[in-house]
């Protein structure tokens, strides 16, 4: 039994800690950094390294743990496509062409080959450079 002086002496028992799920995804994506030392990261924030393993492994098994951008309240979500509008390539003028000329050693070729015909362009120099 504890005597009177002993009581202001006593402290309680620690109580369980519990942390925020944002707390917690910022911890796991501080971990997953590269050079991070999890030991380090646990110690700066005063907690035991095996809480923090825990996290790790538990997101690695079901996602949870992951960073949620906030949504500001008033602020429509933002659709998951955004179409773009891509401005149009200027038509290809007749009598546009590709030039290239191509050397080894002492044999020299040039080419030219119509615009309008790239894709074939294409194809051919990956078959002679093959």
């Amino acid at each position: 039994m504890l005597k009177g002086s002993e009581i202001s002496g006593y402290s309680p028992r620690r109580t369980h800690r519990t942390y925020t799920p944002e707390f917690k995804a910022q911890l796991v994506a501080a971990c997953q950094q590269p050079g991070v030392s999890i030991a380090a990261l646990a110690g700066q924030h005063g907690m035991n390294a095996n809480v923090l393993h825990r996290w790790l492994k538990e997101h690695q098994q079901n996602g949870c743990h992951r960073l949620v951008a906030p949504h500001l309240p008033n602020t429509p979500a933002l659709p998951a496509f955004v179409p773009v509008q891509m401005a149009v390539p200027p038509p290809v003028a007749k009598g546009q062409a590709i030039r290239i000329e191509v050397r080894k050693g002492a044999l020299t070729m040039a080419l030219t080959w119509p615009v309008c015909a790239m894709a074939d362009f294409a194809s051919w120099t990956t078959a002679v450079l093959k």
